[in-house]
């Protein structure tokens, strides 16, 4: 008998055999020397790109396209490339890396940054599993288990380099160590040159002179940690999808009785049918006289539209969860359907209040972002009710693709430069709008001043003295090449004349 069961313990588990290696792991073990230069040269390029650099702007363009190439590069030599797959992620990445180029605006640049991430792990999922044709849950899973399962194998780019080492390294090892030698032996054979020769000297003079080394070294670790930690887990991804390829699905998941749905979806209907007859009734018909006792119709008109923003973004959610996760049937349909409905006439509502109140306070950022985000739930919405009547809608790539394209709109359209622009079309030079300008719009705005330059210089100098003049000019030297960004090059063309002319 088992000594383990005779003594009241449990058996012993057969060890179990490791996982076989998948074909694509395997290859990009044996040709690892091919992927780690690639990954060198992509964390390289990060370091080129942003090490010490004055601010994001053009480098984020380049940085997308260097990893866009490194990608393909990478698939083509795992014989996983299919650029008719890909270009869709490739585009979505180089498009959003531009619009951190074109606008100077830090939440719309925070935005496509992490869009870029999002696409970028969509993109590694996507190699062995269409996510387009995924629901939400699994593609938002695994977005978020993807950045985990990448830095569990952060050690397989140290093991697969060690491995290198033990087989051989080629020819390459001799020409690192030719490096090695070389360059001590070229600084200290030039210093000798050039304090021997003034002709030499005049000629190195500028490598020579002006050289900070404890801030170049700095600068010089600092891109050589950064470049390693890029590349790292960059292999370190190709390691994770190439290893454990992530299957999401695209089946139907087990659905509760469509009776549970009905019954909370008919009492929000019967809400959203009085509230709606409402806004019909009294806002739409302007008719003041049913409004409660000291109210006003310019009062009631002007409140409410971030309540609608999130019912209606609520309502969104329901009618995606309902369709999704309970039985269909004709009267959660047709319930769904006059939910979809309401949600409409509750957006409508709300751009309606929104546009009143623009009218008096005119145009901001958050306005745009609210009119924007309202234009995108309505998309999404139809979607969803299509999805409704439609089982193999899919929903899930409906939704990215408007996202992603809508967001582009948006980022590229930039908001606060046509804020500005309506502002002082419809108000002038004012002190509201100037202040609005100065302190709450980011620099995408300068450039709409330009035609006021000369008429309305005393209210523009009270403003803009110090910021035209002063910080836009140090901003865009401090940005230098990498961070040339079109929104700052723009506003400093505006503070040249602005500073001439004073």
């Amino acid at each position: 008998m088992n000594e383990a069961i005779w003594y009241g313990g449990k058996p012993e588990a057969a060890p179990s055999e490791a996982a076989p290696e998948s074909e694509s792991h395997a290859l990009l073990r044996r040709r690892c020397r091919y992927f780690l230069t690639l990954a060198a040269a992509l964390g390289a390029g990060f370091s080129l790109c942003f090490v010490e650099s004055g601010g994001v702007g053009l480098n984020w363009s380049v940085w997308t396209l260097l990893w866009c190439a490194a990608a393909h590069l990478a698939l083509k030599k795992l014989g996983l490339a299919r650029l008719r797959r890909d270009g869709f992620w490739y585009a979505g990445i180089a498009a959003l890396g531009l619009s951190v180029f074109w606008t100077a605006n830090l939440f719309i640049q925070a935005v496509s940054i992490l869009g870029v991430m999002i696409l970028q792990c969509l993109w590694a999922l996507n190699l062995f599993a269409d996510v387009r044709d995924w629901h939400f849950a699994a593609a938002v899973w695994g977005v978020l288990q993807l950045p985990f399962l990448a830095l569990g194998r952060i050690r397989e780019p140290f093991v697969h380099l060690a491995q290198l080492r033990k087989t051989g390294m080629g020819r390459g090892k001799y020409v690192l160590a030719g490096l090695a030698i070389a360059l001590p032996l070229a600084a200290v054979v030039t210093l000798l040159l050039a304090s021997a020769d003034a002709v030499f000297r005049e000629l190195t003079r500028p490598i020579l002179t002006g050289w900070d080394i404890p801030g170049n070294l700095r600068i010089g670790l600092k891109a050589l940690l950064t470049a390693a930690a890029v590349g790292t887990l960059f292999y370190a991804l190709l390691c994770a999808e190439t290893a454990s390829p992530w299957k999401g699905t695209a089946g139907g998941v087990r659905k509760a009785n469509g009776l549970v749905a009905v019954t909370f979806t008919g009492v929000l209907a019967a809400i959203y049918l009085v509230f709606c007859a409402i806004q019909i009734g009294v806002l739409f018909a302007g008719r003041g006289s049913l409004l409660p006792k000291g109210y006003t119709y310019a009062r009631y008109a002007r409140e409410g539209f971030f309540q609608l923003l999130v019912v209606s973004g609520i309502n969104v959610l329901l009618v995606i969860t309902s369709q999704r996760r309970f039985t269909s049937g004709r009267t959660l349909r047709i319930l769904l359907c006059v939910i979809s409905g309401c949600t409409y006439i509750m957006e409508l509502s709300s751009a309606w209040r929104m546009r009143l109140y623009v009218q008096v306070y005119g145009l901001t950022f958050l306005r745009l972002l609210v009119l924007w985000f309202l234009v995108v739930l309505g998309i999404v919405l139809g979607g969803a009710a299509a999805a409704v009547f439609r089982p193999g809608f899919r929903l899930f790539r409906f939704t990215l693709t408007v996202c992603l394209c809508a967001w582009l709109v948006f980022a590229f359209a930039r908001p606060d430069n046509l804020a500005a622009r309506y502002d002082l079309r419809r108000f002038g030079c004012t002190d509201s709008v100037m202040s609005t300008i100065r302190y709450d719009l980011s620099l995408d705005a300068v450039e709409e001043l330009s035609p006021y330059l000369a008429s309305q210089k005393r209210i523009i100098g009270k403003y803009m003295d110090g910021y035209l003049d002063q910080s836009v000019p140090e901003d865009y030297r401090n940005a230098g090449l990498r961070g040339f960004n079109y929104s700052l090059w723009r506003a400093h063309q505006v503070a040249e004349v602005f500073k001439n002319g004073q």
